[in-house]
């Protein structure tokens, strides 16, 4: 019994000595079925604990291995941070040396540059002031680069060197040069329409530039030459055209002594046409209205002229006969027909007189009345222009004045045209009623005068 109870016991320890890990092993009597008897239960598991030990100790020199790489890992990187920290060092120390050289440096510099900083400051100063008197000069059309070095150094981006003084010099030479010459270059030119050609152009100063006899404008945006979509008042395109092909060393021609900007101006400001398209219908109808009214003024201008003169002609010769009015009442006071008959004589005469008044007035309450509409329909434009100005304020405020500009320019154009029609109408029927006046009043005087000689010799016959 107490081998037997050894046997037992020392497979019991056996089993549990063995790791857990192991007991997931198949053991020795798996393959061959269960232990028939206690010797190879024993045998069993004395299997299964050699085997778990023999991988046990595999594992563990896998972990010493391991352990050694790492080891000697860490020792490498020690190594290496070791050197890049002295490298540091020397680097450090090298950065420490150069700072303090790089500081002498400097300060050597500034004790050398002396004056040349300031020059360098005025050089900014005065490139920055010449930039935009190059960049809007009609030169640049001829020359499109000159302007780089000027905005470079404007810039103060780099010292400039020795070089750049001197170019800059000679360009500020040259533009002032250019001035006072007449150049002629080819150069892209855009017409009214939109379309670029290459065109010859005529230089003048730097005032003006002409292309086939058309005004040209400087885009300093673009570097390129407008035609002007309306050509300046009093300058005509055949006297450009003699200039551009004169040969003689002077030549007239107009320029823009404000280099573009009235120039400028022309462009912007509308014709008669466009001012007159601006008052509407109303605007339209006070012209018809002062068109009608001249033409009538004139006529009767030329019939009052004329009435006057042969008036004045039949007054100063008692015989002559133009078969006027004051002819018509000598004829009366002659006449048998009203011999003896002072109120038949007096009413003939009168209705004379009456005839002729009325043709000289002919037409004169017309003209007055055309004097008196035309400010009235101006004034009507003014308050339809206003009504149409605050409409717009009322859609969209009052931000942006080019909306509110088609209603003010009605308002004032009608304005303008009811006013230059009425003045001259009103001016016009005052002279023509002024001078018919006079007429009717020289020809009642003649008929009073005839019907008084005509009495006075009836009462010195009756008398004889």
């Amino acid at each position: 019994m107490k081998p037997l109870l050894r046997m037992l016991l020392t497979a019991f320890f056996a089993v549990l000595l063995v790791p857990a890990w192991a007991a997931q092993e198949p053991m020795a009597g798996d393959t061959q079925g269960e232990a028939q008897t206690l010797s190879d239960l024993v045998r069993s598991v004395r299997d299964t604990a050699a085997r778990a030990e023999a991988r046990l100790q595999a594992r563990q020199a896998e972990f010493v291995a391991a352990r050694d790489e790492q080891r000697s890992l860490l020792n490498d990187a020690r190594r290496r941070r070791q050197a890049a920290e002295a490298e540091a060092d020397t680097l450090r120390a090298a950065f420490e040396v150069a700072e303090e050289e790089l500081s002498d440096l400097e300060t050597r510099l500034d004790e050398s540059a002396g004056d040349l900083r300031e020059v360098f400051s005025v050089v900014r100063q005065v490139s920055g002031d010449a930039a935009p008197v190059l960049q809007n000069s009609l030169v640049g059309a001829q020359n499109p680069e000159r302007t780089s070095l000027v905005e470079r150094l404007a810039a103060g981006d780099a010292t400039p060197t020795s070089s750049d003084l001197r170019s800059l010099w000679l360009t500020l030479l040259e533009e002032m040069e250019q001035s006072g010459r007449v150049a002629r270059f080819e150069a892209p030119v855009i017409s009214a329409t939109g379309e670029e050609a290459t065109r010859k152009v005529t230089r003048i100063g730097t005032f003006t530039a002409i292309a086939d006899g058309s005004y040209l404008r400087y885009l300093p945006e673009s570097g390129k030459l407008l035609a002007l979509a309306r050509q300046p008042a009093g300058a005509s395109a055949a006297e450009a055209l003699q200039f551009e092909q004169a040969q003689a060393p002077l030549a007239p021609i107009a320029i823009d002594p404000s280099r573009g900007s009235i120039l400028a101006l022309i462009v912007q400001t509308p014709e008669m046409s466009e001012r007159i398209a601006q008052g509407g219908i109303i605007g339209y109808l006070i012209l018809i209205i002062g068109a009608v009214g001249l033409a009538l003024g004139g006529v009767r201008f030329v019939r009052v002229i004329m009435t006057h003169r042969q008036v004045n002609s039949e007054v100063g010769d008692p015989n002559a006969n133009h078969g006027h009015t004051i002819s018509r009442l000598r004829e009366v006071a002659v006449d048998e027909a009203y011999q003896g008959d002072a109120s038949a004589l007096a009413a003939k005469l009168d209705e004379v007189v009456a005839a002729a008044a009325e043709r000289l007035n002919r037409g004169l309450p017309t003209l007055a009345i055309f004097a008196a509409v035309s400010p009235l329909l101006g004034l009507l434009g003014t308050v339809t222009g206003m009504i149409e100005t605050f409409q717009v304020i009322t859609l969209f405020g009052a931000g942006d004045p080019r909306l509110m500009s088609g209603g003010i320019s009605q308002a004032l154009i009608t304005t303008q045209l009811g006013l230059a029609v009425a003045i001259p109408l009103l001016l016009l029927h005052s002279f023509l009623q002024s001078r018919a006046n006079a007429l009717i009043t020289t020809l009642d005087q003649t008929a009073t005068d005839l019907f008084a000689s005509q009495r006075g010799a009836e009462a010195n016959a009756d008398v004889g």
